[in-house]
């Protein structure tokens, strides 16, 4: 990772991206029936589990990263970025496959596509390679199952631009980098829009966010840059930028997933998939 499009592609990550989960107190609290009394418990769970990956991605970085990719692509699948119309469809089968195709587009096809960008990355990252070639030989099929069978059950325009974007991204891989390409889909296609959403769940204006959101954003960018220094001590600038990055992004990806896409959709009903 040395171009300055690199560089900014972290930046967006951490400028849009980390802070999108920054409201999840809040969506805990609506979808609490006790929320004077289990506040201080969920913040406190929250907080254990989110230092507890991280401890996790510095001493297991293999297991970790490959946590962080399974639990990303579930996520983001979820979150349904093409606005798929899941409630008209009868059976498990499209939403599966529509959860996988989604969420594999940052988790599988980039790996896929842009391998010899990514293995740097991931050895960056203090991962085995090797792993993942061996994980990816059962999953590039799986998802190119799923891209299949979501285009056989649904049919919409943001689709067929979708796949549109693959191919051109396949035929013109040289003129982006994988970080770009996930800091568009995570920044544009997933933060923004969960951002917004979570906005009208707790019924605060995006333009004036509440004072939680910016507390919980300066504590999380103030994390990314203390976990900076600590790597910086053994490695280069480029490298623990990289690591401070994504260990803080997975430490801040599992207690949030397990709120919104675990816990939310029992109570709250704007986070139901169907």
């Amino acid at each position: 990772m040395s171009s300055l499009v690199d560089y900014f592609s972290l930046l967006a990550i951490v400028i849009i991206g980390i802070p999108h989960g920054a409201l999840d107190l809040d969506l805990a609290i609506a979808g609490n029936s006790a929320p004077n009394r289990k506040t201080n418990s969920i913040f406190f769970a929250y907080v254990v589990i989110a230092f507890c990956s991280l401890v996790a991605w510095y001493l297991i970085p293999t297991v970790a990263l490959v946590t962080f990719l399974l639990l990303s692509a579930i996520h983001f699948g979820r979150a349904n970025p093409l606005l798929l119309n899941h409630k008209d469809k009868t059976g498990i089968a499209p939403l599966i496959g529509s959860i996988i195709f989604q969420g594999g587009l940052t988790t599988v096809f980039l790996p896929w596509i842009y391998w010899n960008e990514i293995k740097d990355i991931f050895d960056a990252l203090g991962a085995k390679t090797d792993t993942f070639q061996i994980i990816g030989s059962f999953v590039v099929p799986l998802w190119g199952a799923s891209v299949l069978m979501t285009m056989l059950n649904y049919r919409s325009a943001q689709l067929y631009i979708a796949i549109a974007s693959l191919i051109g991204i396949i035929y013109f891989k040289n003129i982006f980098t994988p970080l770009f390409l996930f800091s568009i889909f995570f920044c544009l296609l997933h933060s923004i829009p969960h951002y917004f959403k979570a906005s009208s769940e707790i019924g605060t204006s995006p333009k004036k966010p509440p004072l939680t959101f910016l507390i919980n954003t300066v504590s999380a960018w103030a994390i990314v840059a203390t976990v900076l220094i600590f790597f910086y001590q053994n490695q280069n600038f480029s490298l623990s930028t990289l690591n401070a990055i994504f260990s803080v992004l997975f430490a801040l990806t599992v207690p949030h997933m397990i709120l919104v896409d675990l816990l939310l959709p029992n109570r709250l009903t704007k986070w139901r998939i169907t």
